[in-house]
């Protein structure tokens, strides 16, 4: 299946993702092994995702990691 990725930036594609997988920011936070607080701020811009959490979410979800750079 081919997937349509959104144009726009990677916090764009970062959301498309999680809303693909029924996710929430909490479970984002989970997922990278980080503070609680940390995933529903990176999805509100306030923080970046590290290269570690791109390798993680990449590996995770089987893309290429610069669709999060």
């Amino acid at each position: 299946t081919r997937v349509q990725w959104p144009k726009g930036t990677p916090l764009d594609t970062l959301n498309f993702l999680l809303e693909q997988h029924g996710l929430t920011a909490a479970d984002l936070s989970r997922l990278l092994g980080v503070n609680r607080s940390l995933g529903p701020k990176i999805l509100r811009g306030e923080r970046r995702l590290t290269v570690d959490h791109i390798r993680l979410l990449a590996t995770r979800w089987n893309i290429e990691p610069g669709l999060l750079l």
